[in-house]
């Protein structure tokens, strides 16, 4: 393997590295501390996928999101009901004026 390719790839696995640290401290920074196991999870999405961009490295599908609705009490309010007004006159009529 020469050596110029080895520097190549050494450069690139590097250049990954960091950009997952920054991104991973941008938005550990940025997110609130109750959200954190979903911004975690966040994360091992995006290593996972960039897992797959090394040679040797294939993506494993990363944990399910929690399914923490399920089991709460708190439902969403029923939605409100459709209303549908029909008139008995016809379109024509709305587009004409009516003289004083």
């Amino acid at each position: 393997m020469p050596v110029s390719l080895a520097v190549c790839a050494a450069a690139v696995l590097v250049v990954m590295v960091l950009l997952v640290t920054v991104v991973a401290w941008i938005v550990l920074h940025r997110a609130d501390r109750a959200d954190f196991p979903a911004v975690l999870l966040g994360l091992a999405h995006v290593i996972s996928a960039l897992c797959g961009l090394l040679p040797w490295g294939k993506p494993t599908p990363p944990p399910a999101l929690p399914q923490a609705h399920l089991n709460s009490q708190e439902t969403e309010p029923l939605a409100a009901p459709t209303v549908i007004v029909v008139r008995e006159e016809g379109a024509a009529s709305l587009n004409r004026r009516e003289e004083p």
